[in-house]
């Protein structure tokens, strides 16, 4: 009877904690994704989006504010009311921009809180189909005996893609000739076609080329190889042992939102990343769960910021404003 009673307390107690962290979140909230719909803030966001709505009943809104790289949809989200109605997906573009613009209209480093990490994915190196490079050692080896001779393709000049391109460059000290496109899907379509020689991508993007056959993978970023590319080394294991890096992607409030509000966005994004069929959805794109706390994603938000501000720095690349 002891023991039942304690079960019976236990769940209550829980209960409890529960309607209270739904108590304390507001019943609606917009989620702003700063890129177009089908790219992977997106399709990260709505994921996360629409399993918290079935799990709690809150109405959830992801309205796509392009434009200007993600500067338009960052700076509405910190110009709005810290209310918890209003959050915004950033990714490591968001962490990049310090070192792009010597002025922006917002504070990146306080304006956005940072309040929960939905997963992260690798970047592919990636090549035509029909590439005499059969692996990444021979990509390297075919750079520093021609250098500048081989190109690769971004999605602008100052985009994520370019900037992870120039630290694969800076790792493998080689120098490869840079083509920007006006996105990222023409980029592809050029790399498919054999006018460009290699691109640097995101897992989701690169996977339907792949899979395909139009395009092949000769690495991915992250410290392990990657569920969704298991042939696929990575740089580390082809002779790049410094180049680890991956693209997030996480929710942040504006500045002054309460810590309630915050932590439990971080327990409905939890819970919604537990359920096996977002595990699912998400292992199929390459893409890896995230349980960081509010905290945590602060701390990595800032050394990533470190990070890319020093490479960009260090590579020159200039954005025009």
């Amino acid at each position: 009877m002891k023991t039942l009673r304690a079960v019976l307390l236990a769940l209550a107690l829980g209960l409890l904690a529960f309607a209270a962290a739904a108590q304390t979140a507001p019943r609606a909230l917009r989620i702003l994704v700063p890129f177009s719909a089908g790219g992977a803030s997106d399709t990260y966001s709505r994921i996360a989006a629409l399993k918290i709505s079935e799990q709690t009943g809150r109405t959830i809104v992801v309205e796509n504010r392009t434009g200007a790289g993600g500067r338009i949809s960052w700076e509405a989200v910190a110009r709005s009311a810290p209310d918890g109605t209003t959050a915004g997906l950033i990714d490591a573009t968001y962490a990049m921009l310090p070192g792009l613009f010597d002025k922006l209209p917002w504070d990146v480093a306080s304006d956005l809180v940072p309040a929960a990490m939905v997963c992260h994915t690798p970047f592919v190196v990636t090549v035509n189909a029909q590439s005499k490079l059969s692996t990444l050692g021979d990509l390297i080896a075919e750079a520093r005996a021609r250098p500048g001779a081989l190109n690769f393709g971004s999605s602008g000049m100052g985009g994520v893609n370019h900037v992870v391109t120039e630290l694969f460059l800076h790792d493998a000290r080689v120098k490869l000739t840079h083509i920007p496109y006006k996105g990222m899907g023409d980029a592809v379509v050029a790399l498919q076609a054999g006018q460009i020689d290699l691109i640097v991508t995101a897992s989701p993007t690169a996977l339907g080329p792949v899979k395909g056959g139009r395009a092949r993978a000769l690495a991915v970023s992250t410290a392990q190889r990657s569920a969704a590319f298991p042939g696929v080394p990575t740089a580390a294991e082809s002779g790049v042992p410094d180049y680890v890096v991956t693209n997030w992607f996480g929710f942040a409030f504006p500045k002054g939102t309460p810590k309630e509000m915050i932590d439990a966005m971080r327990e409905d994004v939890q819970r919604a990343l537990a359920a096996p069929d977002v595990r699912e959805k998400l292992a199929a794109q390459g893409a890896e769960p995230s349980s960081f706390t509010p905290g945590e994603f602060a701390r990595f938000l800032k050394e990533e910021t470190r990070r890319w501000t020093e490479l960009i720095r260090a590579s020159g690349i200039k954005v025009e404003p």
